[in-house]
C-alpha cells in the first residue's frame, strides 16, 4: 500500500481546525513536523469542546477515540469541569491545559496509547448559567451565519476581518469604515468610526436579534429600552452627597476577546464566537491619524493610536454601546456591591459612574473613589480622575448635564443661553444665529427645547412663547448644508 504523503502546511491546517476529517494514522506520520504530545492533545480538545462540557457528555465523545488503557479520562474530564466549569474555553488554552496535565502526560507513557481525530462538528451548546435559556439564533458554523445573512462564508469571512486588513487597506471601496475625528468639549478629540451601510445592516440585525436578547445589569442605564437619563438620575435626586466619576476611553478598553468568552459561554463554538466578535469589531489605519485635528497634542494621540490600532469596539456601529453593557456586567456588579456596603446608591451611564448617599457616605467618600478606581482597574477600564466630582448639598450637585440639589433640571446657564438664541432669532431671524452650521435649525432648537422642557415645564412654556415668534418663512436662510 502506498504510503499517505501530507505536506507541512496541510498538516499543520488540519491540526488548527476543528473538523479534522483526516486518517487515524495522521499522528503517527506527523511527528516532524508536530510533536507528538501536541498533535494529540489537539485531537483530545476537538472533542471535549465538540458540545457541551460536562463529564458526561465530555467522556461520550471521547471514549471512542483513546486507544489503549481509559481510566486516567475520567480523571482527566472532572479535573477540566473543576477548571473551567461548564463553559467551553478556547481550544488554545485546552491544548495548553492538556500539554500541562500531569493525568494526560501519564497516560501518554502507557503501552498502545493514542488518540484518533474527532470527525464531528462542533455544536451549539450552552453552559449552565442564568442566560442559557435566552431566545438567541443557534449556529453551530461559520455557513449557518453566512446562511442567516444571506451572504457567502467568504463574504462573511471579508466582513469579519479576523486578520485585522482595515489598517492595511488603502483608503476606497475595501475599507468597512469611514472616519471622522470630533473635538469634545473638553477640547479631547475622539474619533467616529461609521460602518459602511452593508456592514452597518449586518451589525444591525445582530444587535436586535442577538446582543438585544442578552440581560445587563440593572444599574446599566445607557442605550437600553425603557431607561434614559431620567431613570439614570433618579436615585441620586435630593441626596446628601453625589460622587461622579468618568471611565477614560469607555468602548476601546473594551477587549474583543471579552464578547469572545461571553458568546462561547452561551453556547457558541469557538469559531462561530469569533466571526460575531469579528463583525463588531475594527483596526484604524494609519493613515486615519493624518486628519488627528490638534497635531500639538502628540501624548493623547499616541495614547489613542496605541489603543485604536488594535481590535476594538469601534465608536460609532451600532453594536458597540450593547456590547460595552454585556462586558460591563462584573464591573457593575462589583461596584453595586461596593456602594451597597457603603449604604450608596450607584448608576451607570455608559462611562458615567455616579454614586449617591447620606452623610455616612460623605465620610468615606475620600476612600470610597479610591476602591472604585481600584475595581474599574482590575475589570480592564482606567478612570479619568480629572473628571471626578465630589458634591454636597452645598454645591450644584450634577450629572448627565442635570442639576440633581432638588428635583431634576437642566442647568440655568443652558436655559438663559437657549433663550437669548431664541430671542435674537426673532429680531435678527433665525439664519444669523446658525453659527454650528446646524442642516437644519428649526428641529435643532426644537430639540433643545424638548430636552430643557422635558425637566420643567414652566421653562418650556417660555422658551415655546418665544419659538412661535420666529419667522420660520425664509427656509433658504435657516437650511445651511453641512460641511463636508
Amino acid at each position: 500500500m502506498s504510503s499517505l504523503r501530507i505536506s507541512s502546511r496541510e498538516s499543520l491546517y488540519a491540526a488548527r481546525t476543528k473538523s479534522h476529517a483526516l486518517p487515524v494514522s495522521l499522528d503517527r506520520r506527523c511527528t516532524g513536523i508536530m510533536s507528538r504530545p501536541n498533535l494529540e492533545a489537539t485531537f483530545l480538545a476537538s472533542a471535549l469542546l465538540a458540545g457541551p462540557f460536562d463529564t458526561a457528555s465530555m467522556l461520550t465523545r471521547t471514549k471512542p477515540l483513546i486507544e489503549g488503557r481509559r481510566a486516567w479520562l475520567s480523571r482527566l474530564v472532572a479535573q477540566l469541569v473543576h477548571r473551567f466549569g461548564n463553559n467551553r474555553p478556547t481550544q488554545r488554552n485546552l491544548i495548553k491545559y492538556l500539554e500541562q496535565n500531569s493525568s494526560f502526560q501519564k497516560a501518554r507513557e502507557n503501552e498502545g496509547f493514542g488518540i484518533k481525530p474527532y470527525l464531528a462538528a462542533t455544536s451549539f451548546a450552552p453552559g449552565r448559567s442564568s442566560f442559557a435559556d435566552l431566545q438567541i439564533p443557534h449556529w453551530d458554523t461559520v455557513a449557518d451565519i453566512a446562511a442567516w445573512l444571506k451572504l457567502e462564508p467568504s463574504m462573511l469571512e471579508w466582513f469579519a476581518d479576523r486578520k485585522c486588513l482595515e489598517r492595511r487597506v488603502q483608503d476606497g471601496p475595501l475599507r468597512h469604515y469611514r472616519y471622522q475625528w470630533v473635538i469634545k468639549r473638553g477640547g479631547n478629540c475622539r474619533l467616529i468610526e461609521s460602518p459602511k451601510p452593508t456592514l452597518k445592516e449586518i451589525q444591525r440585525r445582530l444587535l436586535r436579534e442577538l446582543l438585544n436578547e442578552i440581560p445587563v445589569h440593572s444599574a446599566a442605564h445607557g442605550f437600553r429600552a425603557g431607561r434614559s437619563v431620567q431613570s439614570f438620575v433618579q436615585p441620586h435626586i435630593g441626596q446628601t452627597f453625589v460622587l461622579k466619576m468618568d471611565l477614560k476611553d469607555f468602548f476601546p478598553s473594551i477587549r474583543p476577546m471579552r464578547l469572545t468568552g461571553l458568546l462561547m459561554s452561551l453556547g457558541y463554538p469557538e469559531n462561530v464566537a469569533r466571526i460575531i466578535t469579528g463583525l463588531c469589531s475594527n483596526c484604524v489605519p494609519a493613515d486615519a491619524w493624518n486628519n488627528y485635528p490638534r497635531r500639538e497634542a502628540w501624548e493623547e494621540m499616541r495614547r489613542s493610536e496605541q489603543l485604536l490600532r488594535q481590535p476594538h469596539f469601534p465608536q460609532g456601529a451600532p453594536t458597540s454601546p450593547a456590547i460595552a453593557n454585556i462586558c460591563a456586567y462584573r464591573l457593575d456588579c462589583r461596584l453595586t456591591g461596593l456602594a451597597q456596603a457603603a449604604g450608596a446608591n450607584y448608576t451607570r451611564y455608559a462611562d458615567d459612574l455616579v454614586f449617591s448617599g447620606g452623610p455616612d457616605f460623605k465620610r468615606q467618600a475620600d476612600r470610597f473613589h479610591i476602591r472604585v478606581a481600584a475595581i474599574a482597574c482590575s475589570e480592564g477600564f482606567t478612570v479619568n480622575h480629572h473628571k471626578t466630582r465630589m458634591m454636597s448639598q452645598s454645591l450644584r450637585q450634577q450629572a448627565a448635564g442635570v442639576v440633581l440639589n432638588a428635583k431634576p433640571n437642566a442647568p440655568r446657564r443652558d436655559y438663559e443661553q437657549l433663550k437669548a438664541i431664541l430671542h435674537r432669532s426673532i429680531f435678527e431671524g433665525p439664519a444669523s444665529q446658525n453659527r454650528d452650521r446646524h442642516p437644519d435649525f428649526r428641529r435643532h432648537l426644537e430639540g433643545r427645547m424638548n430636552y430643557i422642557g422635558g425637566w420643567n415645564p414652566l421653562r418650556r412654556d417660555k422658551l415655546q412663547k418665544l419659538f412661535d415668534q420666529i419667522n420660520w418663512e425664509d427656509d433658504s436662510a435657516v437650511e445651511v448644508p453641512a460641511i463636508v
